[in-house]
């Protein structure tokens, strides 16, 4: 299987990332109709716990294994890349099982210290997952190190396809015996996902002979003893883990100290479980458009590291600038699109509009978390690894200070959160991009970059808006406001803006014919007629 160009792996796992999320959209709604909106906020604080531990076990490794495969097959040493491969996998089953164990026998103690005493369920049902997710991980970070993308993206789908399924179906059986059970029985695909996935992934290496393929390619060059794999990826996993945990166990504070300080604004644990379902509903959606962001990340980290093993600054900038172009490209008008349309996003996929005016509010965040996300990324890439530490506790920090002091307050409560969002990642992006221009020695500016989405955005805002106000107001007056209607209304408003915004795009320059037939010529072949004569 060749290696894939960076816009090719990025638009393979693009669609593969939308495809999944689309799964995880539609699974919400239906998840919540089972075990209810309390049942839903216990589910997503149980969330969060496996996600710290997910985090700081699996996101560290998987980049790790990545970007030191990409440093050997800059070096044309094939071998020592599969040995890399073979002994991180052996290492995270091992660490992974060990902490699934720890995770079960400790599962009461957590619960009832994080003042979430329900989820005691949900995270033994979720302890396997770590191992297996673990394993999983190796094998993408592999398959990525190597500029594979197509495996990797499939098995993205594949996973969350069984994910969906099974957790809908255990989250039904086990609802009739409470809403703790009926929560944890959500969680149940999540083991059973990974590995499916897994075993596609074993598949495909198999069919590929990839372990084979290259034992004869490079005789020549000097092996790479075990304990200088196993340096390497710790010096380079440790810090991205951190990295990783922090944000994460930073999300597990938070986790207590918004449940706390919803008790002590005055609401009950029931009601606090609620408020922070529908802090769910939000966070859901914000990590909607972030899905290609992190396709972005996946496919351009391995390019940067090559760049820089082989000394091509040249090209190394323009990863970097095509990046943060691509981020600002998806994420503004994402973060547009989600306000001016958070009432009927709410009505359609949970059938209310409660807790739409956090979206409202907050959607700038996504704009933010891209953004935050690639330079992470690119600084990770560069080696630059414990300033990333440092920017991401600041974020944390004031967070955790600041939904502590607004949540506190029962006329604001959960609406509070969007500030904390705000600064959790306004403040590292500023830090982020400062460091960036000092350490790879070029300038420019975020705001620069931004301009064509944002005047694109506008106008496309402009249309929606018009559209409500006229035509959808006439289609609900008529044919009343059910999930169907709104459906329709969704979808013609996505569509007309997305056509409104790439139309703008194309006319200031912000989208070339080069850079659409990079990512396929189908695509600009396929587009309508009166976008092909603007592109230029």
């Amino acid at each position: 299987m060749k290696e894939q160009s960076t816009t090719k792996g990025f638009a393979i796992l693009s669609l593969a990332g939308i495809l999944a999320k689309l799964l995880s959209l539609l699974y919400v709604p239906l998840l919540q109709a089972i075990i209810g909106t309390g049942g839903y906020g216990i589910y997503q604080k149980t969330y969060e716990i496996f996600t710290f531990l997910y985090a700081v076990l699996n996101l560290g490794i998987q980049t790790a294994v990545a970007k030191y495969i990409s440093e050997l097959m800059a070096m044309n040493n094939h071998r020592d890349a599969q040995r890399t491969f073979r002994l991180a996998r052996t290492l995270l089953l091992l660490v992974g099982t060990g902490i699934s164990i720890i995770l079960i026998v400790s599962a009461k103690f957590i619960a009832v210290n994080t003042g979430s005493p329900r989820i005691f369920m949900g995270l033994i049902t979720l302890a396997p997952a770590i191992a297996l997710t673990s394993v999983l991980c190796v094998y993408r970070g592999y398959f990525q190190g190597k500029g594979i993308m197509t495996p990797l993206a499939v098995s993205q789908v594949v996973e969350q396809f069984m994910n969906v399924a099974a957790s809908l179906l255990f989250a039904y059986i086990f609802i009739k015996y409470g809403v703790e059970k009926g929560s944890a029985g959500g969680t149940v695909g999540t083991s059973l996902g990974a590995f499916i996935a897994i075993v596609y992934l074993i598949y495909i290496a198999a069919i590929e002979r990839i372990d084979r393929k290259v034992y004869n390619q490079d005789k020549d060059i000097k092996r790479v003893r075990t304990k200088t794999i196993i340096k390497k990826l710790g010096m380079y996993g440790l810090p991205i883990a951190l990295s990783a945990g922090l944000q994460n166990f930073g999300a597990v504070v938070d986790m207590t100290n918004v449940t706390k300080r919803l008790l002590y604004a005055g609401f009950t644990e029931d009601q606090g479980n609620v408020l922070y379902g529908i802090l769910g509903y939000y966070k859901t959606l914000l990590y909607v458009p972030l899905t290609i962001i992190t396709a972005l990340a996946t496919a351009v980290m391995p390019a940067i590291v090559r760049a820089l093993v082989v000394k091509d600054k040249k090209t190394m900038k323009e990863k970097i600038l095509f990046a943060i172009r691509i981020s600002y490209d998806v994420a503004i008008p994402a973060a547009f699109g989600l306000a001016i349309l958070s009432s009927e996003i709410y009505k359609v996929l949970f059938g209310k509009t409660t807790g739409s005016q956090l979206m409202l509010y907050g959607s700038i965040v996504v704009v933010f978390m891209a953004i935050v996300q690639i330079q992470n990324t690119i600084l990770q890439a560069v080696n630059k690894f414990y300033f990333v530490v440092g920017s991401l506790c600041i974020g944390i920090v004031l967070k955790i200070v600041s939904n502590y002091i607004l949540i506190g307050y029962k006329d604001i409560n959960i609406q509070g959160a969007v500030v904390g969002g705000v600064l959790c990642f306004f403040v590292p992006m500023i830090l982020n991009h400062r460091k960036m221009c000092k350490t790879l020695k070029f300038k420019f500016s975020l705001l620069r970059v931004a301009s064509k989405p944002i005047l694109s955005s506008l106008a496309m805002t402009i249309v929606i808006l018009l559209l409500k106000i006229s035509v959808f107001g006439i289609m609900n007056t008529y044919l009343g406001e059910g999930r169907i209607v709104n459906s329709i209304i969704l979808f013609i408003a996505i569509a007309l803006g997305g056509i409104t915004y790439l139309y703008a795009m194309i006319s200031t320059g912000g989208i070339t014919k080069k850079e659409m037939d990079s990512l396929s010529p189908k695509v600009s072949r396929m587009m309508p007629g009166f976008l092909k004569r603007r592109l230029r």
